[in-house]
């Protein structure tokens, strides 16, 4: 099973220019999974991965 990490999806976004990487990532996933536990690391499954893709805009 593949897994992803926020910095990971962000650099693929297009945000790799970012002060402290994958927090777009990071904070899109924060208001969709609120249940996830405070101060934990991301480990994202595919399925959650392609939610992100979906709902975060590619940066120009």
């Amino acid at each position: 099973m593949t897994t992803y990490e926020p910095a990971e999806l962000a650099r693929e976004l297009g945000y790799i220019d970012e002060d402290r990487p994958g927090k777009v990532v990071r904070d899109y996933l924060r208001a969709k999974y609120a249940d996830h536990a405070k101060n934990q690391r991301w480990v994202l499954d595919e399925a959650q991965a392609a939610d992100v893709r979906a709902n975060i805009p590619r940066k120009r």
